[in-house]
């Protein structure tokens, strides 16, 4: 199964592309079962997203997380270039905005990672490597060694996915939200 996994989609967005495919030793997301308060997923940009894959024909699914998902079943052989044609088109407007983010706003991003860095402090995550200075992490930004707080913590990663959930819903990833503003 294909799935875009709600932190690979921030490796994705952070490296301007838009479809990573699963493979990692992550946890695979739940189908989502129910919608989340908000809309479809936790991230903003993933719902953006599926939206549009569905309105081009794809069917795809999506979960709690963000992860836009797509069978075998779903997408012949034959029509994966095309799939992941429509993918990248669909994903271009989120890479686009987040390429070219002001430096304010990457500056209210680097606030809600310090935000979200202290909940899961509280949380008990405590192993959280120190998050760099604003202008370091501006920077970075939105190349591949951004820091994240999720990305900086050990202890999250590779959590059971309900375990995954309950945290992500205390303390949401603010990249969940890039190109979206």
């Amino acid at each position: 199964m294909l799935r875009l996994r709600r932190w690979g989609a921030l490796t994705a967005l952070a490296l301007g592309t838009g479809l990573v495919l699963t493979g990692c030793s992550s946890p695979t997301p739940e189908p989502m079962t129910a919608l989340v308060d908000d809309g479809l997923s936790l991230s903003p940009a993933s719902n953006q997203v599926y939206e549009c894959l569905t309105e081009k024909g794809w069917n795809v699914t999506i979960s709690w997380d963000g992860g836009i998902g797509a069978d075998n079943n779903s997408i012949p052989a034959d029509q994966m270039e095309l799939y992941t044609a429509d993918s990248e088109e669909c994903w271009a407007p989120i890479n686009e905005a987040s390429l070219n983010m002001p430096v304010s706003d990457i500056k209210k991003v680097y606030v809600q990672e310090l935000e979200t860095r202290d909940c899961l402090i509280e949380l008990g995550y405590d192993d959280i490597d120190e998050p760099p200075s604003e202008q370091e992490f501006i920077d970075t930004f939105p190349g591949a060694g951004r820091w994240s707080a999720y990305a900086a913590s050990a202890g999250v990663m590779g959590m059971p996915d309900s375990k995954w959930r309950e945290v992500n819903e205390a303390c949401p990833q603010p990249a969940w939200s890039f190109g979206t503003w």
